[in-house]
């Protein structure tokens, strides 16, 4: 662990998070002052004060808006179905455990999660389990790797991480689905009062993995793996 937070540590002084650049569509549901201009101030922001808005929302607009907007995960679409997805998720949350069938969709419900539960519940993105994973493989002792939902990153399709842990010949496990989030989102909260402070909330570690996926873990991924191909004589 104490190698993970270093790592973790590093990253963040040569890619502040401050730097985070995903915009905040036009028709965000609540008002965001004018004074907060740049795109990492206005997700704190939307983070911090979204909650009472969504949670209150029995239309759930403010959930798919999460989702497909802020999100840009236009499939996902409004339907009886997903009302109910979503709403068997929140329930969920609390339970400490999903189902299979939630799971498979947590890239869409992580976001409703982390805007509901900012100071407990980060998103489970496919960029950041991918990162994440990179860095428990080569900066911790606990080889269980998180499962990685299936991303829409070109540059991270160039090199498919299970190949890579698969061909070192260590042996990696991966988390139940059931517990994986919460292990996920546990995991982040220690992690952000340690490589940021003790007001760090579980958000900042997963922008941080976010941002580093397709540029510094990529770069890692490119100095440190090649293959050696032989040719039958």
């Amino acid at each position: 662990m104490d190698e993970l937070i270093r790592a973790l540590k590093q990253l963040a002084v040569e890619n502040p998070i401050s730097q985070f650049a995903w915009d905040i569509p036009e028709n965000c549901p609540i008002i965001i002052p004018p004074h907060i201009s740049d795109p990492y101030s206005k997700n704190v922001y939307l983070k911090e004060n979204f909650s009472t808005t969504l949670l209150a929302d029995e239309s759930l607009a403010s959930h798919y808006w999460s989702i497909q907007d802020w999100g840009g995960i236009g499939s996902f679409k409004k339907n009886e179905k997903n009302d109910n997805r979503i709403i068997k998720f929140l329930n969920q949350l609390e339970m400490a455990t999903l189902t299979k069938n939630t799971f498979e969709c947590i890239s869409s419900l992580s976001k409703v999660a982390a805007f509901a539960y900012p100071d407990r519940f980060a998103i489970y993105d496919s960029r950041a389990i991918y990162s994440l994973n990179w860095l428990i493989f080569n900066y911790s002792s606990n080889l269980e790797l998180f499962p990685q939902p299936t991303g829409r990153s070109s540059e991270l399709a160039k090199y498919d991480i299970q190949t890579i842990f698969r061909l070192s010949k260590r042996i990696t496990n991966y988390k139940s689905q059931k517990t994986s989030y919460h292990d996920y989102c546990n995991l982040l909260g220690r992690l952000a009062q340690s490589v940021f402070d003790e007001t760090g909330k579980p958000y900042m570690v997963e922008m941080l993995l976010f941002m580093i996926a397709p540029t510094e873990v990529v770069k890692q991924i490119e100095s440190c793996v090649s293959i050696q191909i032989e040719m039958a004589s």
